[in-house]
C-alpha cells in the first residue's frame, strides 16, 4: 500500500491488503486464546489423579462413617456427632502421618523398626541409613495427598462442631 495522504475510496488493492490484515490479526488471536486454554498432559493428568483422590476420600469417610455408626448401635445426634469427630480425627492423623513422613522426621523409627524385625528374622538392610533418607527425599508423598486430608478433616470439622453444640444444649 502506498504512503499517500488520499487514497481512493474504490481502490481495490488496499482493500485487499486491509482484508489480509484483519484475517491475520483474527488467526493470531485465535491461536494466542487457544494457547490459554490448554492444559498440558502433565497439569491434566494431575488433576484427574488429584479429584480421584477426594473421591476415594469421600468414600472412605463415609465408609467410616456408616461403621461408626453400626459399632456404636446408635444413631441419634451424639452418635452422629461421634462418628463425624473419629473421621475428622482419622483423617488429620493420616495426612499429618504423611506430612512427617516427606519431612523425614519419622524415618529414624521407621529405618530401626524394619532393621530390628530384619534382625530377628535372620536378613540385613538394604541399604543403610543415609541411602534410606536421600530415597525418602528424592520419591516423596505428593503434597496433595495429605493437603486433600487435611482439607477433608477441617470441612468435616464443621458439621462436627455444630452438631457439638447442639447436643449439648
Amino acid at each position: 500500500m502506498k504512503n499517500d495522504k488520499f487514497t481512493f475510496v474504490n481502490d481495490i488493492e488496499s482493500d485487499i491488503v486491509d482484508q489480509a490484515g484483519i484475517i491475520e490479526t483474527k488467526e493470531e488471536i485465535k491461536s494466542e486464546q487457544s494457547e490459554q486454554n490448554y492444559i498440558s498432559e502433565d497439569e491434566r493428568s494431575k488433576r484427574i489423579e488429584v479429584i480421584k483422590m477426594g473421591i476415594i476420600m469421600v468414600m472412605i469417610s463415609a465408609g467410616l462413617f456408616v461403621f461408626t455408626l453400626i459399632w456404636q448401635d446408635d444413631t441419634s445426634l451424639m452418635g452422629i456427632c461421634n462418628a463425624l469427630w473419629l473421621i475428622v480425627i482419622m483423617e488429620f492423623f493420616i495426612g499429618w502421618m504423611m506430612l512427617m513422613n516427606n519431612m523425614s522426621i519419622l524415618s529414624p523409627f521407621i529405618f530401626g523398626a524394619k532393621t530390628f524385625a530384619k534382625i530377628l528374622v535372620g536378613k540385613r538392610m538394604d541399604s543403610d541409613y543415609y541411602t534410606y533418607v536421600k530415597m525418602k527425599e528424592e520419591h516423596p508423598i505428593p503434597r496433595y495427598y495429605y493437603r486433600i486430608c487435611f482439607i477433608g478433616s477441617f470441612i468435616t470439622a464443621i458439621p462436627a462442631t455444630v452438631l457439638l453444640f447442639l447436643v449439648r444444649q
